[in-house]
Formats: C-alpha cells, sequence, structure tokens
C-alpha cells in the first residue's frame, strides 16, 4: 500500500511504502525503574524507557510507519479486566511517591506477600504484597500514569481495528502487560494491555490472543481461564526454569466453560527456529480452527539469541519469517509489545516483523 507524501519542493510528491500505524503510549518515559531485586541482590533494571527509543528509532529509520498519542482514558476503563482495589492502590500509592519530599522513599517494593485463605493484609507493606507477586516490579511516582497510558494506546488500536479503519495496528508500549493479573502486577506489567484489548473486542466477536513472548503471560492466561470467548494461546520457554516459574504448562487448559480454550507450548532453553516452527505452526492452526473475529498479538523480542534474559535461540532474520506466518491468517489484528531487553537487537526485530506483517 502506497500513500503520497508531499515534499518541500512545489509541485512534487514522494510515493512511499505504507507499512502500519503505530499507536505509542506518550507517558512511559514517566516509569522509571532504578533497579530490581534478583535473589536478594540489587541489579540494573531491565525494562527502561530506553527500548521504545531503540524501536521507534528502527521503525522511523525504516519508513513508512506512521506514530500517533492515543486520547486519556478514564481510570474506570480498566474494571473491565482489573480490580478496582487494585487500580485504586496503584493510583494512589504512585500519586503518594510523587508528593514524597525529602529523604522520603519515593518507590516502593513488597517485602511481605500475604497468603492463606483469606489474608487480611492491611496497611503499607501488607498491601505491597497483596498486590504484587515479585521483587521485580516497583512503583514509583509514574507508575500508574506510564501505566494507564499503555492500556489507552492499547484501546485507541483496538478500536481503530473494530471499525475497520485499520487491517492491523502496533502499539509501541511500556511498561509490558501480559503478567499482570487481575489484581496483582509482576514480570514488570500493571496493567494487562492484551486482556483490555481482547475485552473491548469480544463485544463484536471471538478473539484469539496469541502470545511469542518468551516468559509466559499468566495474566492473560488467568484472566480468560474461564471463558469460551477467548482463546489463549503462548509459545514460551518451559516455566520450570524460566519466569513466571508457576504458570504455563501444558496441561493448563482452561476450567468451566474455558477448558479447551488455552493451549500453552513450552519449549526448552536454547529454542532456535528449528524448534520453535512446529510449535507456532500448531498455535496458528489452533487459531484458526477457534475461527476468531480478531487476533490479539503479545509481542516480545526476548526470544531473540542475544536477549540477557531469554534463554532461546532465535536469529533477527526469524522475526521476518515469523511475521509472514501471521500475516497468513488474514486476521484483523493488534499487535501489543510486551519484552526484549537487547537495544541493539530489540529495533531490528520489532521492524523485520512489523513490515512482513503489513
Amino acid at each position: 500500500m502506497y500513500e503520497v507524501i508531499r515534499s518541500a519542493t512545489p509541485n512534487r510528491a514522494i510515493a512511499t511504502l505504507y507499512i502500519m500505524r503505530v499507536i505509542q503510549n506518550p507517558k512511559q518515559e514517566l516509569h522509571i525503574p532504578p533497579c530490581e531485586v534478583e535473589n536478594g541482590v540489587v541489579i540494573p533494571c531491565y525494562e527502561s524507557p530506553t527500548r521504545m527509543t531503540a524501536i521507534r528509532t528502527a521503525l522511523e529509520t525504516a519508513g513508512g510507519f506512521t506514530f500517533e498519542e492515543p486520547p486519556a482514558i478514564a481510570d474506570e476503563t480498566l474494571t473491565t479486566v482489573h480490580d478496582p482495589a487494585y487500580i485504586a492502590y496503584l493510583r494512589e500509592t504512585s500519586a503518594e511517591l510523587r508528593r514524597a519530599r525529602g529523604n522520603t522513599p519515593k518507590v516502593q517494593w513488597p517485602t511481605v506477600f500475604p497468603y492463606g485463605p483469606r489474608p487480611r493484609a492491611a496497611g503499607n507493606r501488607g498491601l505491597r504484597g497483596q498486590f504484587c507477586f515479585d521483587t521485580y516490579t516497583p512503583i514509583l511516582g509514574g507508575t500508574f500514569p506510564a501505566a494507564l497510558g499503555g492500556a489507552a494506546a492499547a484501546l485507541r488500536a483496538a478500536d481503530l481495528v473494530a471499525t475497520g479503519m485499520e487491517q492491523r495496528v502496533y502499539v509501541l508500549t511500556r511498561p509490558p502487560g501480559h503478567h499482570a493479573e487481575r489484581d496483582r502486577c509482576g514480570g514488570y506489567c500493571y496493567f494487562n494491555n492484551c486482556a483490555i484489548v481482547a475485552e473491548r473486542l469480544t463485544r463484536l466477536g471471538k478473539v484469539a490472543i496469541l502470545d511469542v513472548d518468551v516468559h509466559h503471560g499468566n495474566g492473560t492466561q488467568h484472566i480468560f481461564f474461564d471463558r469460551s470467548d477467548v482463546f489463549t494461546v503462548s509459545i514460551h520457554g518451559d516455566p520450570s526454569g524460566l519466569y513466571p516459574f508457576f504458570s504455563g504448562y501444558s496441561d493448563e487448559t482452561g476450567t468451566g466453560p474455558g477448558v479447551g480454550c488455552n493451549l500453552n507450548f513450552t519449549l526448552p532453553p536454547g529454542t532456535g527456529p528449528k524448534e520453535y516452527r512446529p510449535a507456532l505452526a500448531m498455535a496458528l492452526e489452533a487459531i484458526t480452527r477457534f475461527q476468531p473475529a480478531f487476533l490479539v498479538l503479545a509481542f516480545g523480542a526476548d526470544t531473540h539469541e542475544t536477549d540477557p534474559i531469554g534463554g532461546f535461540k532465535l536469529p533477527t532474520g526469524y522475526f521476518r519469517e515469523m511475521g509472514l506466518q501471521l500475516r497468513a491468517l488474514n486476521l484483523p489484528m493488534i499487535v501489543v509489545q510486551e519484552g526484549g531487553y537487547t537495544l541493539e537487537a530489540l529495533g531490528l526485530c520489532v521492524t523485520g516483523f512489523l513490515t512482513e506483517l503489513s
């Protein structure tokens, strides 16, 4: 598809290949985690604003992508997927941290994780662990607006596709979302953008979610685990040795009306194209049988061979092949950015994938 771009020279026009519309999170730079905690050791945070800079720079260099920011959304929009008490906790904690002055901490991590049949978490320390499940996902003053901006971008993309204005749209956002549970943050994720999009689209028909991030999207699976109108499919590293460590096994197929509507492909460390291709082919076949009206793609480039926290061995060129395979489904699609932490490869993986997908 080509569009005409007017040049600065009168009576001249340049025809350029139009690839895809990009909806970007205008608030993502407000969330800058200073570090994360791994096995009691404070280490630099892999999830940072430089990821978005790398992707946008690569897309602009390639050309053919248009960028826009979404309209703001109200907090209440998120209650279709997330618990109101959890939303309020993130909003109020972020606001409190923005007001912090002097030596008052500007960031919060959980230190206690309430458990039991009916845990009675109260106060700041109790609620930190009540609404979070790991030590990788701190809350800062900018966390809530950044996460809300990502949800707004995702919903804008959903509306563009739902109305037929676009066939495929890419959501350029961070922090990511697929680990976020209905009432807990974790895995760098606060609001589950893919789940929010899928829930919106179910008004118009069945929805399939395909997650190709190297880490299983536990939040997405759990949110729709008892639903028959949303088919969740994930290709990821074996959770017995890779985050999130507690979700994503092949025998997790759904419950109640959702039995058979959740499909997990677990792959070993060192997985390359040879091992990945058959899993992707089976995932796409299953999606085709489900006959969805829309596809939501949780796209992670942390399957790349150089990713520091992935463990797969997919080369840069394979992401183009993946784009071609997804394109063959010929489904209206929203692509939502999730992981990918090697800056040198991240932009190239995203650009190659989207170019072939278009």
